[in-house]
């Protein structure tokens, strides 16, 4: 609060908060980094006080249904819709148009295929090569370039913002990261979750409980498996209906404009 400036925590994802057991509420002001930076901007030692903490996680998720305190330090709580931002592009004609089949996105993000690599999206694309389903594998064109070549009913389109294409796809096959998991539950989307490393699997977990789809190991998953799982979540309505629900949910929650106001308003006050 050095500068005047409301300071709102977001001390969370969409796999886990910090409300949650087994987490920090504190983190270290003082470190190599922050010395430097509070000296060069005349910011003054000691941690901001904090105006509130925002969840973006819908209810049926581990968020909050409404305003709640802080049992360690008295500060509140607010919930917050989860708005997807993935920057934007000319959106091409194709994903506007609703496919005749079933459309099914693939990515692993931007971590994943540079420490794990890309073999897990390789299995996927070569498994849905057999399925009567429209496949979109999105990434930079390194990684695809190890994914070719690519069966006839897949669409190499780069790496478009997922909200390009995902409001009127299928499914979604992901690597479980915690924006491309809420931006899949934000339109509804089932997904096949393969998480890789670090929140990937609580991400995953959490979809798993929802009902909005099935997880599994990227290290021991096949092409066969694949295949059964993309069946079940395109044959069995309960994945869709669970995934509409969740967006549904989503859309009820406070935007992120006057949650800003609402903090804005506070310490004016």
């Amino acid at each position: 609060m050095a500068l005047g400036v409301p300071v709102r925590e977001v001390g969370n994802r969409v796999s886990w908060s910090t409300r949650d057991g087994g987490f920090g509420r504190r983190f270290d002001e003082d470190t190599a980094m922050s010395r430097p930076l509070r000296a060069r901007l005349g910011i003054p030692d000691g941690a901001p006080e904090v105006v509130a903490r925002i969840d973006p996680r819908p209810p049926s998720t581990g968020g909050l249904s409404g305003d709640e305190v802080d049992e360690a330090d008295g500060v509140p709580w607010w919930p917050m819709r989860f708005v997807p931002l993935h920057g934007g592009c000319a959106v091409p004609a194709w994903a506007l148009q609703r496919p005749e089949r079933p459309r099914i996105g693939v990515t692993l993000g931007t971590v994943v295929p540079t420490t794990a690599g890309t073999s897990t999206a390789s299995v996927v694309v070569e498994a849905l090569g057999d399925l009567d389903v429209d496949v979109v594998p999105t990434g930079r064109e390194p990684d695809l370039a190890d994914v070719a070549p690519l069966p006839d009913n897949a669409r190499a389109v780069g790496f478009p913002p997922l909200s390009a294409f995902l409001p009127i796809s299928a499914l979604l096959v992901h690597h479980g990261g915690s924006g491309t998991t809420a931006a899949a539950l934000h339109h509804g989307v089932p997904q096949l979750l393969l998480p890789s490393f670090a929140d990937d699997a609580m991400s995953a977990e959490r979809g798993v409980d929802r009902g909005v789809g099935p997880a599994h190991d990227p290290a021991t998953v096949d092409a066969e498996l694949v295949r059964s799982a993309v069946r079940a979540l395109l044959d069995d309505p309960a994945f869709a209906e669970a995934a509409r629900e969740v967006s549904a949910e989503m859309a009820t929650q406070p935007s992120p404009a006057p949650v800003l106001e609402g903090a804005i308003s506070q310490r004016v006050g």
